[in-house]
């Protein structure tokens, strides 16, 4: 009897194809027995896995095959969970009569007969139970299922349907569709493979032994991705481009489809595997429908998917198993204030959970759920381990016990205000945000709450005004000093009381400064520069500090005080009056509080320049200063710094930068103002300064280095009133004489000059009407060229006249005869006034 696999994928069939314009007729001889039964492959092995470890694939396994007893090719393949480059299947022990081959592609060990022979089922059934799985990785995937198949296809568990990758390079999708239809795995019928699921595209894709044509497309509707085969024929998998939206499953490379040359009415509407390499393994691109003629992006071949469809037999070729390696769902950290037991948590997939002191290595010193950890003092990071009977290996995934460090505090300290609320009855309003140094000094580093009872303070309740607290309330207020980061809280208490002491009533103490550039009464004061007369009024010998606010309440609540003294900008234009706190620092007693400040702001000098001053060369300029304010003394200096005048204003002859301060009765100075004085001069337009391209017909004009002039020039072509442009390309000129302007945009003078750009005109018509008689070479002139050869041609190269081509033209006669209409052609010869030749040729149509 013929081999199994052989007897139940072959069929006879003539088929056709095109391809790339051809029709490619395949005849395929292939018998099959229709009375052979396929065999039934059944297996067993639902188990866990412990990682590190070698595991049978099966604990039973069988195939029966009533009317066989031999087979050519049977797989093993690790259809789902596949980690290439950690996970291998291999044969081990005596096998009699069987070779393996393992596919680090596609996860496949694959059973053949030694020497191409058949198998005896009796040799291959207890090669199968001999097959272990090891991984390498110490986080396997959770799952693992192994597809056990008769012949070479690829099976998934998960869809029972099979795979076949078909290398065809270069064919199109249309004909690999086709292709895909004609093909039978065991009388099952093929289409070209609909993926819907990540499963299905790692075994399909990644896991194939090449990557080809899938059967989506949007031919139908730009935009619109459907599958064009199998039971999923219609279904929309994906709507839009690069940025769409899957209404189900689908597994594109980064940045596809792209559609690219969809503009052009040839887009990319077929979706293909990516090559290896090319971005995410196993992932689609979008190609046209023969992609392209080399690399990674043309078509290698194309992947078939059988079953599903309707009258598909009921096949038993397949088993599947599976291992499960437990794993570590979540952890669940824990904190605690000062030195205790932390209690962790974790979740498993299944199985126990073990818990370690390290990472590697050691006994569990815990099981279950929750750990509850032996006594700390800082920080530990415990590890936790989902297990299955006993096994020790596998990740282990850290979970931290926290201990937080309790803040340090000043406890039981006294605080004093000044009584300055108008009421001198010992009570007044307390800012008790002001106090948090004495707490503790690193108060930034904490969040503070005052309670009015200590038990309020333990349990964060009934949270009292920080900002503005009266001790008619209460003499003792309690605090919670909270932490961040490695820190927690801690309880404490303060004490309040009130001070009279003050300032004399009628004392005020004054600072002077001049306006700043803006000029509106706003500018920096020095407040350090106040403190030594206002400490002057209270007792030597004291250990006092003073502090500085804008506001009586500001003052007595210690809220928004000014914090840089050195820089302080007023709020008030030209004129603000301060408060000032006076304290001891060291036991929080306050000595004075009043409006004892003044700023004052003298305005500065105002006035504008010009940025820039211009003179024409042997002349000079007069700079004034703009709406001054005021009569002010000015001082002129040179851009070495050195003083020029000392007048209001002043004539200036000399180019360069200035510039000039102002200064008012008050002794204050102007911001300093910068100016450019500018000389400039007429234009001189000279030949050598000029580029004329007769064959671009361009002109232009060359300063590279102010060979023109002084000045900042433009230009116009043929008209004296413009348009001017600074573009020093004038281009499309046509040929002829024309004559060049320059201007200087100061107003300094201008310049003209004759310039030429050489042609022939493209025809003439000698018909003695005084219009255009004669064929003459437009363009030349004196101060380009010094002499030149004009030569006629008919269209047979014989040459009709030669003319001077400076002076003269041709009347369209050849030996006293007028020639009649048509083309001729000419070649022009010219001498540059630096006895270079310049030669050119066209032709030219004599019209009557």
């Amino acid at each position: 009897m013929e081999k199994v696999v052989n007897q139940l994928r072959n069929f006879n069939f003539l088929t056709s194809m095109k391809f790339n314009g051809f029709v490619l007729f395949l005849f395929m001889n292939l018998t099959i027995a229709q009375d052979n039964i396929a065999p039934v492959v059944t297996a067993e092995g639902d188990q866990f896995y412990c990682p590190g470890s070698a595991i049978p694939v099966v604990t039973a396994f069988d195939i029966v095959d009533v009317d066989d007893t031999e087979i050519d090719e049977f797989a093993i393949q690790i259809s789902q969970g596949y980690q290439r480059g950690n996970d291998i299947l291999r044969l081990i022990g005596v096998n009699n009569g069987i070779e393996t081959t393992w596919n680090n592609i596609e996860g496949k060990l694959t059973f053949r007969g030694v020497s191409g022979a058949p198998m005896l089922y009796t040799d291959l059934i207890p090669a199968i139970q001999n097959v272990v799985f090891e991984s390498t990785s110490n986080n396997p995937t959770a799952e693992k299922f192994f597809s056990l198949t008769v012949g070479s296809a690829n099976y998934l568990p998960e869809t029972d349907h099979y795979y076949e990758y078909v290398p065809f390079i270069g064919i199109p999708w249309d004909d690999a569709r086709d292709a895909a239809a004609n093909r039978t795995f065991f009388g099952l019928q093929g289409y070209l493979v609909t993926i819907t699921s990540q499963a299905e595209a790692q075994l399909s894709g990644e896991q194939a032994a090449g990557t080809g044509w899938i059967g989506g497309s949007d031919s139908q509707q730009e935009g619109v991705w459907r599958w064009e085969t199998g039971p999923e024929t219609g279904e929309v998998f994906w709507n839009g481009g690069i940025n769409g939206t899957s209404p189900n499953f689908a597994f594109w490379n980064n940045q596809e489809p792209n559609n690219v040359g969809g503009e052009n009415g040839v887009g990319e509407d077929y979706a293909h595997i990516t090559a290896p390499g090319v971005g995410i393994p196993g992932s689609w691109n979008d190609l046209r429908l023969t992609g392209e003629t080399s690399g990674d992006y043309q078509p290698k071949g194309y992947v078939v998917e059988y079953g599903g469809l309707p009258g598909d037999p009921v096949l038993n070729l397949s088993a599947s198993t599976k291992i499960t390696t437990p794993q570590v769902l979540e952890t669940f950290s824990d904190e605690i204030c000062g030195p205790g037991i932390a209690s962790l948590e974790a979740l498993a997939s299944t199985g126990d959970l073990l818990w370690f002191e390290n990472e590697t290595g050691g006994m569990p010193i815990g099981t279950g759920e929750i750990f509850e950890t032996p006594f700390l003092v800082q920080n530990q990071t415990f590890y936790v381990l989902a297990s299955e009977a006993g096994c020790f290996t596998g990740q282990r995934i850290a979970v931290e016990a926290v201990v937080k460090l309790v803040p340090a505090i000043n406890n039981g300290i006294t605080i004093t205000n000044c009584d300055e609320d108008g009421i001198a009855d010992g009570f007044t309003n307390f800012d008790l945000t002001q106090y948090l140094e004495l707490i503790n000094p690193d108060f930034g580093d904490y969040t503070f709450t005052f309670h009015l009872t200590e038990a309020e303070a333990e349990a964060n309740e009934n949270v009292q005004s920080a900002t503005l607290f009266n001790n008619s309330i209460a003499n003792e207020i309690f605090f919670r000093i909270e932490g961040f980061g490695e820190y927690c809280y801690e309880v404490g208490s303060l004490f309040l009381e009130v001070s009279t002491t003050s300032f004399s009533d009628d004392f005020l103490f004054e600072l002077q400064v001049c306006d700043t550039n803006e000029a509106d009464g706003i500018a920096e004061f020095n407040l350090i520069n106040a403190e030594q007369s206002l400490l002057a009024q209270f007792p030597a010998q004291q250990n006092l500090t003073l502090s500085f606010f804008r506001t009586n309440e500001e003052a007595t609540l210690q809220q928004n005080q000014i914090e840089n003294t050195a820089i302080y900008q007023n709020l008030q234009p030209y004129s603000e009056t301060l408060f000032v706190r006076v304290d001891d620092e060291a036991s929080g007693t306050c000595f004075g509080i009043g409006e004892h400040l003044l700023l004052t702001v003298f305005e500065r000098p105002i006035f504008q320049l010009q940025n820039e001053y211009n003179f024409c060369t042997n002349s000079s300029i007069l700079v004034s200063p703009i709406n001054p304010q005021a009569d002010y003394d000015y001082t002129w200096f040179n851009s070495s710094d050195e003083v020029v005048g000392n007048e209001p204003e002043i004539n200036l002859s000399i180019e360069g930068n200035y510039t000039v301060i102002a200064t008012s009765i008050n002794d204050c100075s102007s911001e300093v103002l910068f100016f450019t004085v500018l000389e400039s001069s007429p234009p001189s337009l000279l030949s050598e300064y000029l580029i004329v391209n007769s064959d671009e017909q361009t002109i232009t004009i060359t300063n590279d280095m102010g060979q023109l002039g002084l000045g900042l020039y433009e230009f116009s072509l043929d008209n004296p009133f413009g348009p001017y442009q600074l573009e020093m390309t004038f281009a499309n000129v046509e040929p002829g004489l024309h004559t060049l302007y320059a201007v200087d945009l100061k107003g300094c003078g201008s310049d003209e000059i004759e310039v030429g750009i050489v042609g022939v005109p493209k025809f003439f018509t000698p018909n003695n009407d005084s219009v255009n008689d004669e064929m003459k070479v437009l363009g030349i002139t004196d101060d380009f060229y010094q002499s030149g050869n004009l030569f006629i041609y008919d269209r047979y190269g014989k040459l009709l006249a030669q003319e001077n081509a400076i002076e003269g033209g041709w009347s369209g006669f050849y030996n006293g005869r007028s020639l009649p209409p048509s083309d001729y052609w000419y070649v022009l010869e010219l001498i540059t006034t630096d006895g270079l030749l310049e030669s050119r040729n066209g032709h030219f149509t004599l019209k009557q």
